[in-house]
């Protein structure tokens, strides 16, 4: 019980307001069970004493027989007892026993004069008449009694409304801090769409529009935050995929020179230890620099790669006549295409526009239509189409397996099983293709169709 206590707000409020309202209330009783008998004793003296005057002075002018009338009505009215003796008579009125129904051993103890030893002379009369008055304080005693007698079920009355009154200020008091408290409690778990409502201008008032304002605030911030950490999620994983694209590329790179570099090694050691065949050295002499310009193609293409994949590179941007571009690589490939006896068709365009780095997008293009030409099958057919911003190049006759498709574009990946550079190439077309138009932002696609392979770029 005093754990709920001692973490409950209303429960506190509630005990406090009630044990404080039953104190005061019943403090309040007790004073005026104490204050009332007096405070009805004094005022009921101050009004005997000013009838008593006024009995005195009427008195002093009536007769005996008068005297007697005047004395029973002040007796009855003040609820008092009076004796007037002088000579022989003797008028006594009132005794306290016959008027308050009292014992007289109790009302003998609790009889008080109020005036005594008055001399008053009457009418007609010489002789001196001795007036004494007195009351008694039963009716305190009774009023006292009443309020001992009252107590328990004021005390049970008391306790009621104390216990009621206090249900509802506490729960006036606490139902907007509870709501505070329930609201800050969804805080914590970063839950900041729910606000205090509250039309209170008070420091709870105060209180709820401030953590309005913070979770505001604490929302904007945290979405900001969610939003740069996504960033840097994103950049991160970025450049981890960067950096595993430079590991394999250099490890692809390593491989592709060792074979070249291997056979080169060869023929050398061949021609200077005049082995065998090798001892004819100006003929391998040429085969050794064949392998050199193969070799030196390929540094060359590998370096214009990794300089285009690098983060510091540039494009040089301006307005480019795409369909002269275009027309450009067809004429560098038609003459090979048919020297391998394949059909070369373009429908280009009269006039597309399109910005970009006109050196590299000049590159790519003749990648792509170059590795369109060097994968067709004879008596096939290259179709070149730029239309709508739209460039497209099919070789009929060639297919990719779906697996191939999506690692086409990676350094040194061949579709051929052979991996053959003899019709493979080097390996580094595609990939310098994509790295072009990743670097141009533009949108395209490699897939299989009915007609063959379709390369798809959107400028």
């Amino acid at each position: 019980m005093i754990k709920k206590i001692k973490s409950s707000l209303w429960l506190k409020i509630f005990l406090v307001q009630a044990v404080l309202l039953f104190s005061v209330s019943f403090l309040l009783y007790g004073i005026v069970m104490t204050v009332m008998p007096a405070s009805y004793e004094n005022l009921a003296d101050k009004k005997i004493k000013s009838n008593t005057e006024q009995l005195i002075q009427q008195l002093e002018n009536s007769t005996v027989d008068e005297a007697s009338g005047l004395l029973y009505n002040f007796c009855i009215n003040n609820n008092v007892s009076v004796c007037l003796e002088g000579g022989d008579t003797k008028l006594s009125y009132g005794t306290s026993g016959v008027l308050n129904g009292a014992d007289t051993e109790d009302q003998s103890a609790m009889t008080v004069e109020i005036e005594s030893g008055v001399e008053i002379k009457l009418l007609g009369s010489d002789t001196t008449y001795v007036l004494t008055i007195s009351t008694t304080r039963q009716i305190a005693q009774n009023i006292t009694q009443s309020f001992w007698n009252l107590l328990p079920i004021i005390s049970v009355v008391i306790l009621v409304i104390s216990l009621v009154s206090a249900y509802f200020v506490s729960h006036f008091l606490t139902k907007p801090i509870l709501e505070i408290s329930e609201i800050s409690n969804r805080f914590t778990v970063l839950d900041l769409s729910c606000q205090c409502k509250t039309n209170r201008t008070d420091e709870i008032g105060v209180l709820s529009c401030n953590l309005n304002t913070m979770a505001v605030r604490l929302d904007k911030a945290l979405k900001k935050l969610t939003k740069a950490n996504e960033k840097l999620q994103t950049d991160i994983e970025r450049e981890r995929q960067q950096e595993k694209l430079r590991v394999d590329f250099f490890r692809a790179v390593s491989h592709e020179l060792k074979t070249p570099i291997t056979v080169l090694k060869g023929e050398l050691e061949g021609m200077i230890y005049q082995v065998g065949e090798y001892k004819d050295r100006d003929a391998h002499l040429r085969e050794s620099m064949c392998t050199v310009n193969e070799m030196e193609r390929l540094v060359k293409e590998i370096l214009s790669a990794s300089r285009m994949a690098g983060s510091d590179f540039n494009l040089t941007i301006s307005e480019i006549d795409l369909s002269e571009l275009v027309r450009q690589c067809c004429r560098k490939w038609q003459g090979a295409a048919e020297d391998k006896g394949l059909g070369f068709l373009s429908d280009i365009e009269d006039i597309c526009i399109c910005h970009g780095d006109m050196a590299l997008l000049q590159k790519a293009i003749s990648n792509i239509i170059g590795n369109a030409v060097t994968h067709s099958p004879e008596k096939e057919k290259v179709t070149v189409s730029l239309k709508d911003n739209t460039l497209q190049v099919i070789n009929s006759g060639a297919w990719i397996p779906n697996t191939d498709l999506c690692q086409v574009f990676e350094p040194f990946y061949r579709a051929d099983p052979s991996h053959s550079r003899g019709t493979g190439g080097s390996g580094l077309g595609l990939y310098i293709v994509k790295t072009i138009l990743d670097r141009h932002e533009l949108k395209y696609s490699m897939e299989n169709t009915e007609q063959g392979v379709c390369f798809t770029v959107l400028f």
